[in-house]
Parts: structure tokens; sequence; C-alpha cells
């Protein structure tokens, strides 16, 4: 596999177009996004999510009636058997915080997910600007507050 193509392959579950938002060079969170298809028949379940350059944890993005985003931490996620699960703005994605490094469009951030019974993957990161993602970045970073938008 060429070293620039984005996916990763583990036991039946591929992996594709990680990338990683963050709001500024010194940036203390950011999301993380990506594609992950399961060609097993049984559903796998992804349990966590590791970093080295901050804490990651598994987050959904709700939107009640009035328009106000709220996060809410999942202890897993499932990717349906024979299926796909796309970790995106709005939705389900990886939270990144407490980050403890500068960011630089140049590097790749490697990330490991550890699935129940697979075990892990590592993938890794490409850092997309803000700016690029900012229409589609829809929620505030801390929890248990919210904001409205127009």
């Amino acid at each position: 596999m060429p070293a620039n193509a984005a996916e990763f392959e583990l036991k039946g579950i591929s992996v594709s177009n990680p990338y990683l938002v963050v709001f500024g060079k010194n940036a203390k969170a950011g999301a993380g996004y990506l594609v992950i298809s399961n060609k097993n028949s049984d559903p796998v379940i992804l349990k966590k999510v590791t970093a080295d350059f901050g804490k990651a944890m598994l987050h959904k993005t709700n939107v009640d009636n009035e328009g106000v985003a709220k996060m809410k931490h999942l202890e897993s996620i499932a990717v349906p058997g024979n299926g796909f699960l796309k970790l995106e703005p709005g939705g389900i994605h990886i939270m990144f915080m407490n980050i403890s490094i500068k960011f630089d469009e140049s590097r790749k951030y490697p990330v490991t997910l550890i699935f129940e019974k697979q075990g892990s993957i590592d993938i890794d990161l490409e850092l997309k600007s803000a700016r690029k993602s900012q229409k589609a970045h829809k929620h505030e970073h801390g929890h248990g507050h919210s904001h409205k938008h127009d």
C-alpha cells in the first residue's frame, strides 16, 4: 500500500479518510473524523481511542429543536456488520482535549482505535485547517454547556 494512502486495515475493518480539525496552532481541543467500514457479518465495537498528543474520547453531537448543540460522551460505538459508520462534523466524532502540542499541517498525528474483539489499529490523522471546516463544525467543546445558533 502506498505511504500516502489514507486507508488502514484490521481483521475485516478498514478506516479511511481520517482527519483532524483544531482551531488555531495552540489549540487545546480538536475533533477527529473518519469512516470505519466493517466487512464482517457481525457488528464491531469501537470501545476506545488513544492519542499521545491529548485525551481522546468518543462523542456525539445532538441538536435540539431550538438549534442548541450538546455533546454526549459515548462509552463505545458499534459499526454494523457489512456496513460502515461515518464519524463527521455534527454527528459522532472523536474529541481531543488537553492537547499538549502545536499543530503543523505538514505532519500526521497518530491515533490508536481499540476494538472490543479485533484488537487495535494505528491510524494517522491529517490536519485540516479549521477555516476550511468551520462551516461544517457547529458545536461547542465545553461539556454540559450549550449555545444557540441563528
